[in-house]
């Protein structure tokens, strides 16, 4: 194909009018296929979204696995399917029928066909980073990087193929009025109901996070502080409103961090501000004198206790942070949403003295330990919703 002449037929079309279609995409990636992967991708189901997460701005396409009992091995990252009585290993030759992949594009937007085509051909790349029954250790990582980079050069650089799209791809992009209007009352509700959390690391280090969920902002507090760290939270309008004009928009639902101590604005940024008990903001609070072992008076051990499939699930806990931990390493597969609930539930906790800890309940957590290692808790189950566009399944949410 002439590239050049090709591009120039796109070009021609810069009106921003331009709709995908299923039919379209058919026959789009058919072309694609042969001219930049040397026709190594197999068949793929196409679908407009609409509705749903992602539709409403930010998200122009998807890639997805649709096929139901789809696992991953932690460690290998080798591809499987459990039919309950068995495991089939996936591979190039059975990944399309027990996979089934699926590339939807965003329907709320209309734009060039070179931007949508720019779209269809990144999702494509996620396709061939999956199809040979390995995951990608992350959705962007270096097996992206290597078919981005094999693409934009089988393409004469006219696609670049990036994590995100570019600026130049986006203003080609325009989302309808309902979208729009939909996008800002959702934007001005989450000003609303989110908290920002600085913390001022004893190692000279400035973190935030921002997040609409009490119970992290709780857990982050209390764990920051315990080290030392110097930590404010805040909702003020102004610094949520001045946060977001920077870019930092995502309301994050689990434990992470953004870094800003290289920001040329910190300093803007800290006169906005308030001081915590007189203290200077960046400055480490004192560490909190410890009572010495021998004159801490003894005290209840708490005990989570929950009942699951294999029986009971018991643990000693000493702080929040340390039984989310737990919860996640022993359940990988469970939401945080779930997490938090059984956290949540006073019903779940009981306290027991240093007596009560017999060798009965150690043996007893001991073998339920092994029965879920058997079970295959070394797994990570792919949900036919997951955009894997945006992220592998094998990362660290």
């Amino acid at each position: 194909m002439d590239w050049n002449e090709f591009s120039q037929r796109l070009n021609d079309k810069m009106d921003k009018t331009f709709k995908p279609t299923v039919e379209w995409m058919t026959a789009r990636y058919a072309e694609m296929n042969d001219e930049l992967f040397g026709g190594e991708l197999g068949e793929c189901s196409f679908a407009i979204f609409t509705t749903g997460r992602g539709s409403e701005g930010g998200t122009l396409g998807w890639f997805k696995i649709t096929g139901r009992g789809i696992y991953i091995n932690r460690y290998s990252r080798k591809m499987y399917k459990n039919n309950g009585w068995e495991k089939i290993d996936i591979d190039r030759k059975n990944f399309v029928g027990l996979c089934q992949p699926r590339i939807e594009l965003n329907g709320n937007y209309s734009g060039t066909e070179h931007s949508f085509l720019a779209t269809l051909v990144h999702e494509m790349c996620h396709y061939y980073t999956y199809m040979y029954g390995y995951a990608p250790k992350q959705g962007h990582g270096r097996e992206f990087k290597e078919i981005g980079y094999i693409v934009s050069q089988r393409s004469n650089g006219m696609f670049t193929i990036q994590r995100l799209a570019s600026a130049e791809q986006m203003t080609e992009m325009e989302l309808n009025d309902a979208m729009k209007a939909k996008r800002a009352k959702r934007l001005a509700n989450k000003k609303s109901s989110v908290t920002a959390i600085f913390v001022f690391t004893k190692e000279g280090k400035v973190k935030l996070t921002i997040t609409s969920n009490q119970s992290l902002v709780n857990m982050i507090s209390t764990s920051e502080k315990e080290r030392g760290d110097n930590v404010v939270t805040t909702n003020d309008a102004e610094i949520i409103e001045y946060l977001f004009s920077k870019g930092y928009r995502k309301n994050m639902r689990t434990w992470r961090y953004w870094s800003l101590e290289d920001k040329p604005w910190l300093g803007e940024l800290k006169s906005m501000l308030p001081e915590v008990s007189g203290e200077t903001l960046g400055i480490r609070r004192p560490a909190v004198q410890q009572i010495p072992p021998q004159q801490t008076p003894t005290q209840p051990k708490l005990i989570f206790s929950i009942k699951t499939s294999n029986g009971m699930f018991e643990t000693e806990c000493s702080s929040y942070v340390e039984l989310r931990n737990k919860l996640k390493q022993r359940f990988p597969n469970m939401s945080y949403e779930t997490i938090t609930k059984l956290m949540d539930n006073k019903a779940n906790f009981k306290t027991i003295t240093e007596n009560k800890m017999n060798t009965k309940s150690i043996i007893k957590e001991v073998i339920e330990e092994f029965i879920n290692d058997e079970m295959g808790n070394d797994s990570v189950e792919i949900n036919p919703d997951m955009n894997l566009g945006l992220q592998s399944p094998l990362e660290i949410e």
